[in-house]
């Protein structure tokens, strides 16, 4: 129910500033270079490549939501370096929610926005151990629900494509996971 008020909330926070009407759809596909660092309790700590997939309804030249999807790759780390075996891989994957405030420099015909956001995500943890003779226990943590939290840049190349770059930071219990992301953004 907590997952839910909370779309909610940031969907209705979104949709109030459209006064302007200038609504412009955005979608984009980018690399995302994530690092995870576990505290003692899981001492996973590795970087990984992974996937970022979004769409934005932006509202006006100040606000806008957006969906997501996000795929961190691997973090690997050997939990039992002393026996055959115990290589862990963990990963998160799976949507996140944001409203999104633009900053655009230079007024509305400037080629670069600064944004910044704030929402929540619902990410599956999968793990996978290579157990001794070179079998795989494939796995799951279950899910990470939190605040996800993004400051980035568009840089316009034409008048419907630019490039992207974000920095995001996860609330994750018992560990440090954020992202850096380069892609494409497309308008529409």
């Amino acid at each position: 129910m907590k997952r839910i008020t909370m779309a909610a909330a940031l969907v209705l926070v979104a949709f109030a500033a459209n006064a302007e009407n200038e609504m412009q759809l955005r979608a984009g596909i980018a690399a995302s270079f994530s690092d995870y660092k576990g505290d003692a309790s899981f001492p996973v700590s590795d970087s990984g490549v992974g996937l970022q997939v979004y769409g934005q309804a932006q509202l006006n030249s100040w606000f806008g939501i957006e969906g997501g999807y996000y795929n961190s790759g691997g973090f690997e780390t050997d939990l039992n370096a002393s026996e055959d075996g115990g290589n862990t891989e963990l990963s998160f994957s799976g949507f996140n929610l944001s409203v999104v405030g633009y900053l655009p420099i230079g007024g509305a015909d400037s080629d670069i926005d600064l944004f910044g956001k704030i929402g929540m995500y619902d990410y599956d943890i999968d793990i996978d151990t290579l157990l001794e003779g070179g079998t795989t226990d494939q796995g799951s943590l279950g899910h990470a629900t939190g605040l996800l939290l993004g400051a980035g840049a568009i840089v316009k190349v034409s008048e419907t494509i630019g490039i992207r770059t974000v920095f995001d930071w996860y609330d994750v219990d018992n560990a440090d996971l954020w992202a850096v992301s380069l892609g494409v953004d497309f308008s529409f």
